[in-house]
């Protein structure tokens, strides 16, 4: 039952997160249109591709996730999480020290955030996999 919880929670916050990504953010701007560099240089009104864009931060910790939920590393599955979690909280927190409010936000955002707390919820409940664990014998 908790590998159950932890593939489902785990599938369902990667689309969450994708998901997220395609919908407006803050002031109309998509996710996927948010420069990356705004993550450390600070707010910014510019618009970008996709590939230059939180996307890819996003798109590199799912994939991470997903391929640690497939060979069954629990580390893996939390170095995904963990750079998901880093890209909504830093964008949070630069946009929050700039001038907005939390209640700014639009709907993108809390689905990636949402998605954010599934990823976390099942790389907390996987199990590791019996083969990839090594015992002294």
């Amino acid at each position: 039952m908790r590998t159950l919880i932890a593939i489902l929670a785990s599938v369902a916050g990667s689309a969450a997160v994708m998901y997220g990504m395609f919908q407006p953010w803050y002031r109309d701007r998509e996710g996927r249109q948010i420069p990356l560099s705004d993550l450390w240089n600070g707010v910014t009104t510019n618009t970008t591709g996709m590939f230059g864009s939180l996307f890819v931060g996003t798109l590199l910790a799912v994939l991470l996730l997903l391929f640690g939920l497939i060979i069954g590393r629990k580390w893996v599955m939390a170095i995904g999480t963990l750079v998901a979690l880093a890209v909504i909280s830093v964008f949070l927190g630069q946009q929050l020290h700039s001038e907005a409010l939390a209640s700014q936000f639009k709907q993108g955002f809390w689905d990636a955030a949402a998605g954010v707390l599934l990823m976390l919820i099942g790389s907390i409940s996987r199990r590791t996999n019996p083969r990839a664990v090594k015992t002294k014998a």
